[in-house]
C-alpha cells in the first residue's frame, strides 16, 4: 500500500491521538491549519496527514506564535 495511506492519518484520528497527551486540538483546526500551511494530502473530500507534515505545521505554529509574543513582548517594553 502507499506510503501516504499506511502513515497518514486523519485529523480526527491526530485530535485523537493527541487527546491522551493533554492535547485539545480539534479536528476543524488542524484541517485548517493543514490547508494553510500547504501540509496534507487530499484525495475527494479526505485528508491525510502524515507525521512529517504534523511536525511542519506543528513548527510553523510555534515559529509563528513565538514571533507574536516576541513582538508583544519588544512592543510593551518600548511603552514606557
Amino acid at each position: 500500500m502507499s506510503k501516504i495511506f499506511d502513515l497518514g492519518r486523519t485529523p480526527e484520528e491526530w485530535s485523537a491521538k493527541l487527546r491522551p497527551r493533554g492535547v485539545e486540538l480539534s479536528p476543524r483546526t488542524l484541517r485548517s491549519k493543514a490547508r494553510e500551511h500547504g501540509q496534507y494530502f487530499s484525495i475527494g473530500r479526505a485528508i491525510f496527514i502524515t507525521p512529517d507534515q504534523m511536525d511542519e505545521i506543528l513548527l510553523r505554529e510555534a515559529d509563528r506564535t513565538s514571533r507574536f509574543a516576541e513582538l508583544q513582548h519588544n512592543s510593551g517594553s518600548k511603552g514606557g
